[in-house]
């Protein structure tokens, strides 16, 4: 099942075996939250956020809260909602290249083409043709 949240700048995806209270910390925290913002969306006591977020440290491989956050964004667990827009967009005005793309009727040459066989020397024995 994929779980998906959505903060103000950021999507959060499921991945990296986040639980979703995790998820939720994380796109609060690459969105500006602030912990009291955090605690009260997540429901649990600003104290057992750090927690949380030792806990999102540990399963992103992040060093710093600055880091967890840009891991999240290397591992795929979080994408800008503008990056989103865009490829949506880009979506819609999609063309099929084939329908661009002018055919001509395909052409034989009407002269003769000779090619010419060289033959290596039988030094091993064998001819080659």
């Amino acid at each position: 099942m994929t779980m998906e949240i959505t903060g103000e700048d950021v999507i959060g995806l499921s991945g990296q075996q986040l639980t979703t209270p995790e998820l939720r910390v994380l796109v609060g925290l690459a969105d500006g939250e602030t912990p009291s913002q955090i605690s009260l969306a997540v429901q649990v006591p600003a104290s057992s956020l750090r927690h949380i977020e030792a806990s999102i440290q540990a399963k992103l491989g992040a060093k710093t809260k600055p880091h967890m956050i840009a891991r999240g964004f290397t591992l795929g667990v979080l994408i800008p909602r503008a990056l989103c827009l865009m490829l949506a967009i880009l979506a819609t005005f999609e063309v099929d290249d084939d329908a661009l793309r002018l055919r001509r009727p395909y052409r034989t040459k009407t002269g003769t083409s000779y090619v010419r066989v060289i033959r290596p020397s039988s030094a091993g024995g064998k001819d080659f043709a």
